[in-house]
């Protein structure tokens, strides 16, 4: 097949909507009895002490001559598990057709519709061939991959002695019924996982690819329901839902953690106080799921590290961008414009098949 010009420029209106739909994780106590709990996040008051960076001589933090007040009084959430118990999380997955991917796509005033038509149509080829790839099923395997190492548990994972991961499949049913059906489909150790190889695919981890691949080609009743039971070795002790930002913390206020039907807690109060369920955040946990990104330049001198799927590479845990090197023309704006010839088995490929279904906003300016 011989190849034609690549795109100059992108659409200057060029947006993707997420390929994911990922519920939040709600946390549980699971007793030995096999009966779950709602883990509540708790609101509660601390003294601690103060221990900020100061200059000494001065006596205080800001550099004032006022002493510096040795306790820090305040108020905080956390979640805790019950003794005797382990923590249990449940989540849901599904993945969209990739054919719905792109959202919207259009030339600025007075610009060339011609382009815009012609990326519409090489895009469209894209997808159809991507529907059928082998590298669609290589970045559905690296999803698979991060749902049964538990990459997604985050800093529970690291403080584990033993996690168990149950994959089940979504059982239609009839619209009447709330309640959904699942079928067990394997379980994991999640610790005998690397989070950095996506190597030696066992048939059980194909076998849920290859529920994946039906959804991303359309079949809307290819679900998952994930579990994971942490054992910690020890009952009691802190757990670690997803922490809120809070760009304007109340005065005395310290941590705000992600709740399910929160509810507002009572600033006065004295005693602790149970409020939400807590849980992992979608966005988290979608994160985790797409750290699968070993194709960029850089991944040997990066100590072989998966990085998550973004458009310029960004990498928050390296604080660094791993995709703007303007001689390897890899980020994702720049494989856009090669949509035309592009292999979707190919690394190029695969990269921008997992961005298709990260979702986004790729326009660019006249």
């Amino acid at each position: 097949m011989s190849s034609v010009e690549n795109f100059k420029k992108l659409p200057g209106s060029l947006s993707l909507q997420r390929g994911t739909l990922i519920s939040d994780a709600a946390f549980y106590h699971l007793h030995a009895d096999g009966k779950e709990e709602v883990l509540h996040v708790m609101y509660h008051g601390i003294r601690g002490t103060q221990n900020v960076a100061g200059n000494k001589e001065k006596g205080s933090a800001s550099g004032n001559s006022v002493a510096r007040e040795v306790s820090n009084i305040q108020m905080t959430e956390s979640a805790k598990l019950l003794p005797n118990s382990k923590l249990l999380v449940k989540w849901d997955l599904r993945f969209i057709d990739l054919q719905h991917i792109l959202f919207a796509s259009a030339s600025k005033a007075g610009a060339d519709k011609q382009d815009e038509k012609d990326f519409r149509v090489a895009f469209k080829d894209f997808v159809e061939k991507a529907k059928e790839s082998e590298g669609l099923k290589d970045v559905a395997r690296r999803y698979v991959r991060n749902i049964i190492n538990g990459r997604w548990l985050w800093r529970n994972r690291s403080v584990a002695e033993y996690i168990l991961v149950k994959v089940s499949q979504t059982i239609e049913h009839d619209q009447s019924q709330t309640a959904k059906s699942y079928k067990l489909i394997a379980e994991f150790n999640a610790l005998d996982y690397s989070l950095k190889s996506f190597d030696d695919v066992s048939e059980q981890e194909q076998q849920i690819a290859d529920i994946l691949v039906k959804g991303l080609q359309g079949d809307v009743s290819s679900g998952l329901h994930i579990e994971a039971i942490v054992d910690f070795g020890m009952g009691g002790i802190e757990v670690f839902p997803s922490q809120n930002y809070l760009e304007d913390k109340p005065k005395g206020f310290s941590r705000s953690l992600y709740q399910l039907n929160p509810i507002r807690p009572e600033r006065q109060a004295n005693d602790n106080q149970f409020l939400g369920q807590a849980a992992i955040r979608d966005q988290k946990i979608g994160n985790a799921l797409r750290t699968i990104d070993t194709w960029y330049a850089t991944y040997l001198e990066n100590d072989s590290k998966p990085i998550p799927v973004e458009p310029n590479g960004a990498s928050l845990d390296a604080q660094d961008f791993f995709r703007v090197d303007k001689k390897n023309k890899d980020s994702a704006f720049d494989i856009l414009k090669e949509i035309r010839n592009l292999d979707p088995n190919s690394d190029k490929g695969k990269f921008l098949i997992a961005c298709l279904i990260r979702g986004g906003v790729y326009s660019e300016g006249e």
